[in-house]
């Protein structure tokens, strides 16, 4: 089938992604008995990451799009602490600084692959190594796995059998990541990224602003909703 075909855009992903998120977080804050909530909100760090690694390959500026997943990371880092009952920690940290791990490794292994010469090629796997390291020191949210998700969907995207790689991959993470086998159902996070059309579909400013608003504002207001009303 003709790639073009397909019904679902870069922009019907995050959507997809942000209600999903919004549902697991709404699992997690207000409705804790719920299991059904964290079960479908299994489905959205998949496709997140897709999208970062679809971004990571067309963006035409690195260091802005680095600069804006850094900017967000450090301004959700309150907003997800207090949704985990505290003011300030520094034992775990939000998804974001995940998937900017995973941006700079998947650049940084893009460099080193395009030189043949052996000293060009062995930082790829030192930048691998130190991506997945940092993730699990700083304990940010999915770990090094998460890291290592992007870069899966990052290097296979124009393999032949990629969704076979990527469903293969997937599971691996799934079973590594948590002991929780409800992890499994992120699975099926494949079956939109299958019906990706590799499109932008509508986009702007503003848009791309709001979707990154969306994690920091969200987790808030849930924090505060469990906190000071339910």
């Amino acid at each position: 089938m003709n790639e073009k075909s397909l019904p679902l855009n870069s922009l019907h992903l995050k959507l997809l992604a942000m209600g999903t998120m919004l549902i697991d977080h709404m699992g997690f804050t207000l409705f804790p008995y719920a299991l059904w909530m964290r079960c479908v909100g299994r489905l959205a760090f998949p496709i997140f990451c897709f999208l970062v690694a679809e971004g990571c390959a067309h963006t035409r500026d690195k260091k802005r799009y680095a600069a804006r997943l850094l900017v967000f990371a450090v301004l959700s880092e309150p907003a997800f602490d207090l949704m985990h009952g505290v003011w300030f920690t520094m034992d775990y940290q939000n998804v974001l600084w995940t998937l900017l791990l995973g941006a700079l490794v998947c650049w940084a292994v893009e460099w080193a692959s395009a030189g043949g010469a052996l000293w060009q090629r062995l930082p790829a796997e030192a930048a691998i190594a130190v991506g997945f390291l940092l993730a699990q020191w700083l304990n940010t949210d999915y770990g090094g796995w998460g890291v290592l998700l992007v870069l899966l969907f990052y290097m296979s995207r124009q393999a032949k059998g990629k969704l076979v790689i990527q469903l293969l991959g997937l599971g691996v993470f799934c079973w590594l990541c948590s002991p929780w086998r409800g992890q499994l159902l992120a699975l099926l996070a494949m079956l939109p990224i299958a019906l990706y059309n590799g499109e932008r579909g509508f986009s702007g400013k503003a848009l791309q602003y709001g979707f990154y608003a969306f994690y920091p504002v969200h987790i808030l207001i849930l924090s505060v909703l469990a906190q000071y009303v339910f």
